[in-house]
């Protein structure tokens, strides 16, 4: 019998043993990363650490993670400030791993040819490490400077090693995911930036006006967003700040972002302490309880109530200590008219003011499969694409 039937990834060219990924064989290559340990560093002995082990442990490139040389980063301009973290746009020269090339003998990266945009940044003063006129490719990424972080604690490594766990997870779900891509540092403030995809379209707080006058196509997008919420329940772990800010699109994905990046980095230990967005915080979170699945089904409530107005929660009105107090009360954003009344009981469900009321994520994603089955996206094209 044909070993390779039996095994969903095929076998090694190399080594003859099963591939753990498509192109991926986890043995032959960890001796590849190990081979190249001597070659880099971060600077800082946990971190190259952390990074190895992940390298050695790696199943596919989803798991992945590398210490990207700063100086292999182009075009560096700032895009947002959060509140624990400065977000950038830039080119990484090298993109990152895919699988090994036998023939070349090194790493097959993905890159991009870039454009004639990419050449006109090189004059905008407030761009960073200009892109140089022979250099023809590149990836497009994110970068997130992490305030404050030039100490990095073990406790929040650990968080980006769930993070990446979560996103293989995600990735054998059959839904998409942002992947941490790789850490730098920032040789001016020293403090460590995440390098993420980036990704065009913005988040579903810059497209809920869209997913208002197209009902069908929330079903679809929920329908993908509860599976990407269950892979992270199926690991026991909260996302912990999940809101319209932290889901990012690119058609015809929606991406679930920040997963373990939402806190302040010298700060994970701290149990007392509350940071989120209040309009999707949980009321047991607000008295001072600990995230739990059910804060996170909370949050996913508020987004099925913004995919129906088009508008965030409590756009209107401070987020302060009144919203607090009332929300903790029972207080809800008001059902929009002509919501389809089962929808509207789901809804009503997930922001329930007690959290053993709260439907499961599993329950959920069962609701969101069958209606997105029934009402189907007028456009078929744009329709999200899974393979469950």
């Amino acid at each position: 019998m044909n070993n390779t039937y039996n095994q969903p990834y095929g076998l090694c060219s190399e080594c003859n043993r099963p591939n753990t990924w498509k192109f991926w064989c986890k043995e032959c290559y960890s001796k590849k990363f190990q081979q190249n340990f001597d070659n880099w560093t971060s600077g800082n002995k946990q971190i190259d650490k952390f990074i190895q082990e992940l390298q050695l442990n790696t199943r596919s490139w989803v798991e992945l993670l590398e210490w990207i040389p700063y100086n292999r980063l182009r075009n560096i301009k700032f895009l947002a400030q959060g509140g624990f973290s400065t977000i950038y746009k830039a080119i990484w020269l090298d993109g990152g791993i895919s699988r090994w090339d036998y023939e070349k003998q090194g790493w097959k990266r993905c890159v991009n040819n870039l454009n004639e945009q990419d050449y006109k940044d090189v004059n905008n003063s407030q761009i960073k490490n200009p892109l140089k006129i022979d250099e023809k490719y590149g990836f497009l990424i994110v970068l997130k400077s992490l305030n404050d972080s030039s100490n990095i604690n073990e406790d929040f490594l650990n968080e980006w090693k769930l993070h990446l766990q979560c996103q293989h997870e995600k990735y054998l779900f059959g839904t998409a995911f942002t992947p941490i891509l790789g850490i730098t540092q920032d040789p001016d403030t020293l403090n460590y930036m995440i390098l993420m995809e980036y990704l065009p379209n913005g988040s579903l707080r810059d497209n809920l006006l869209i997913k208002k006058y197209n009902p069908n196509d929330k079903f679809n997008n929920l329908h993908y967003i509860s599976r990407q919420l269950m892979a992270i329940h199926k690991l026991n772990l909260v996302h912990g700040d999940f809101h319209n800010g932290n889901i990012l699109q690119a058609k015809p994905f929606l991406f679930i972002s920040d997963f373990g990046l939402s806190k302040p980095v010298n700060q994970t230990n701290i149990k007392d302490e509350i940071y989120g967005i209040l309009p999707y915080m949980a009321p047991e979170v607000l008295r001072g309880k600990p995230y739990t699945k059910a804060a996170d089904i909370y949050s996913f409530g508020i987004i099925m109530w913004e995919m129906t107005s088009g508008v965030p929660a409590f756009h209107n009105i401070p987020h302060d200590l009144n919203l607090s107090l009332n929300i903790c009360r029972g207080i809800r954003p008001e059902i929009i008219e002509g919501t389809m009344p089962e929808y509207v009981e789901l809804m009503k469900r997930c922001w329930d003011n007690i959290p053993e009321k709260r439907p499961t994520v599993d329950e959920v994603e069962y609701i969101f499969g069958k209606w997105d089955t029934t009402y189907p996206m007028e456009g078929e094209e744009e329709r999200i694409q899974c393979s469950w």
